[in-house]
């Protein structure tokens, strides 16, 4: 009863948040794709979390989507390495693959290898492909134009195989302060040829997300404004991106790992941020939306990192996992 009733109460502050978000109202333009990492384990956390239980994650998936509408399954791979997370074995109708390739300092030939068996493996599957990633706060050395040379010759692979539909871009950690040398770098090392190459730029934002490093942010929907905003008009020009290339939301999560970081904060936090990336979607270009992540990895850990799941580490739903699944019906592709 519990569960139905806080399904019920989700349901019935989505449909008031939908009235809240005039976009969503907006039939002239595309809604929100949304999508999920449906994992637990993210980088920086623990190494000895809980094993993925496929069967709760496809249940977990099949409520979330809310039928055949598109959804998004994100990916983390490298090259040369058996990853077991390949979420291919999750995909439904409707569902598509965000690859993220990270790039672990292999030469320029192994690099554009692996780029290229990966648009050849995912390509049917998969929506985009992300070379690199947080390159802009975690980088490598020759991560750059490792970036760089990714973006070009995945697009040269997607076209000569024939994926049309295929995306090949990469993702950012985003602030209200733009990183204007890191863009100066990529324009500077690519020139054209990358600025025609590149399909999205994915950005992965946590204001107040609880990470080392962040310092929270009282105003979250400003902070969503303002950044989505400063990627827009102040990195991707940079870059020669104008605006018919798309922002994705690659990223988004808010940890609940201490006693003053409940659930409920969670979901109060994680739905001002969707309700002001859906307020932005038209003016910005904002493609999709996916959250990060599905479950904890361990709940109760002491880290952030173990935390930001919508479920717990057994799959009990926190309120977000409810709240998230009545976002998506509202605002989502249908």
């Amino acid at each position: 009863m519990n569960k139905i009733r806080t399904a019920a109460a989700a349901a019935a502050l989505v449909a008031g948040f939908a009235v809240l978000a005039p976009a969503a109202a907006d039939a002239t333009t595309s809604p929100l794709t949304f999508g999920i990492y449906p994992g637990g384990y993210a980088g920086g956390g623990s190494t000895t979390g809980k094993p993925d239980n496929p069967a709760q994650i496809r249940k977990a998936l099949a409520q979330l989507q809310s039928g055949r509408q598109p959804f998004l399954l994100r990916d983390y791979l490298g090259c040369g390495t058996a990853f077991p997370d390949d979420e291919m074995r999750y995909l439904a109708p409707g569902r598509r693959l965000d690859v993220v390739l990270g790039y672990s300092g292999e030469s320029m030939p192994e690099w554009q290898t692996c780029v290229e068996n990966t648009v050849h493996r995912y390509g049917p599957v998969a929506d985009t492909i992300s070379v690199t990633l947080e390159q802009n706060v975690v980088p490598k050395p020759n991560g750059d134009t490792a970036l760089v040379q990714g973006v070009i010759a995945g697009k040269k692979t997607a076209d000569r195989d024939g994926f049309h539909r295929l995306q090949i871009g990469f993702d950012e950690v985003a602030y209200t302060k733009p990183f204007t040398q890191f863009w100066q770098h990529l324009a500077e090392l690519g020139g054209t040829e990358f600025s025609r190459s590149v399909g999205f730029v994915g950005i992965d934002l946590y204001p107040d997300a609880g990470l080392p490093g962040i310092p929270p942010q009282s105003d979250l929907a400003g902070f969503v404004h303002q950044t989505l905003h400063n990627v827009r008009t102040q990195e991707m020009p940079i870059a020669g991106l104008g605006r018919d290339i798309p922002i994705r939301v690659s990223e988004n999560g808010w940890a609940t790992h201490t006693a003053e970081r409940a659930p409920a904060d969670q979901a109060r936090a994680l739905t001002t941020e969707i309700l002001a990336i859906n307020q932005d979607r038209v003016t910005e270009n904002v493609a999709s939306y996916e959250m990060f992540d599905l479950r904890d990895d361990v709940t109760g850990s002491a880290s952030p990192f173990d935390n930001f799941g919508l479920m717990t580490d057994d799959y009990a739903p926190k309120p977000m996992y409810w709240l998230h699944r009545g976002l998506i019906s509202a605002l989502g592709r249908s």
